[in-house]
């Protein structure tokens, strides 16, 4: 399959090309491409290449033949970008995910990619009917350098700030439910109704776009649905806050620690201020522990306008990554 790109202004590396997707023959490169981000510390959590089917199985307002370019050089993938859009209020956002082997990524060949990305979403959105605001989104990690230059020069402004946070499980605060508030497992039934309570709880936060159902699906056939390991608050049979625990075994090992991530905390509006957050993280850090794992983390934005920062903070977190999303106005 001839799946070559041919673009301008490419940087003189020998072996360098520019392709397309292949399919699912892909997936193996692009989890080790996340993989030496990783290792470099730029990135967080794994990725397998069955991680990445599940992903697809599932993909929405992205294709993934016409959306994903590949850097090869001497026939070995090196980088990977995709373009995906979302609705996010009244503004469409069009993301951009770009990985990179590290170790080359000062040899520029992210700037041919750069620009197709740009130019590929100009042709998605063009064909988007609407008058809405329409913007460039990427993340990346504050300490890496070309990548913080590269959004830079192609007129990007850091908006957000996101901090990856852990720490040990010695000295667990101790916190108490409010009267009539429970704690018990979520049924097989009852999923669902977790995943769009924390929806609804996480509706008024910055940035957010209106999950589908096929982001359900691909959840909960990932690796991280782990529904035995949350915490879920009850006021009579309705969930109105939770924490969606779970543990990347493959993270892991190729790391060789022993970590629990105590993410997707989140209360109902009307049930905040009452110590249930508090609580089940409480009750998240003491359940982790008795597994005998050593650390737990999580990732805040942070300016959350429910304080959550303070929260994690009082709770024994402290940040150990900061993550930027850069943001650029779409061509009118």
């Amino acid at each position: 399959m001839n799946t070559t790109i041919n673009l301008p202004n490419i940087p003189n590396v020998p072996g360098l090309q520019y392709r397309g997707f292949r399919g699912e023959e892909d997936f193996p490169a692009m989890a080790e491409i996340w993989d030496q981000m990783r290792f470099a510390g730029l990135v967080e959590g794994s990725y397998t290449a069955e991680d990445l089917s599940v992903e697809f199985r599932h993909l929405y307002n992205c294709d993934p033949f016409q959306d994903i370019i590949f850097a090869e050089i001497n026939g070995k993938a090196v980088a990977c970008a995709r373009s995906i859009w979302l609705q996010e209020g009244e503004r469409k956002i069009f993301y951009q995910y770009f990985h990179i082997n590290p170790e080359i990524q000062d040899l520029g060949i992210d700037l041919p990619m750069q620009e197709w990305l740009e130019n590929r979403q100009q042709e998605i959105s063009r064909a988007i009917p609407g008058e809405d605001e329409r913007v460039y989104v990427q993340h990346c990690a504050q300490h890496d350098a070309r990548r913080v230059q590269v959004l830079e020069s192609f007129g990007y402004s850091a908006v957000r700030w996101f901090f990856s946070m852990s720490r040990g499980l010695d000295d667990i605060p101790e916190a108490e439910l409010p009267e009539g508030i429970i704690v018990r497992p979520a049924m097989p039934g009852e999923y669902h109704d977790v995943w769009a309570g924390a929806n609804v709880a996480f509706s008024e936060h910055w940035g957010f776009s209106e999950p589908r159902e096929e982001d359900y699906q691909s959840w909960r056939e990932s690796r991280w649905f782990q529904p035995t390991l949350w915490q879920v608050a009850w006021d009579g049979d309705k969930p109105i806050g939770q924490v969606e625990n779970h543990i990347d075994s493959v993270e892991n090992e190729k790391l060789g620690r022993l970590r629990g991530y105590t993410e997707g905390i989140s209360v109902l509006k009307p049930y905040r201020g009452k110590g249930i957050a508090r609580a089940l993280i409480a009750r998240s850090l003491r359940m982790l522990k008795v597994l005998n794992l050593q650390e737990a983390a999580l990732t805040v934005d942070s300016d959350n306008a429910t304080g959550a920062l303070g929260l994690y903070e009082s709770m024994g977190y402290r940040t150990y990554r900061t993550m930027v999303e850069y943001r650029k106005a779409l061509p009118g």
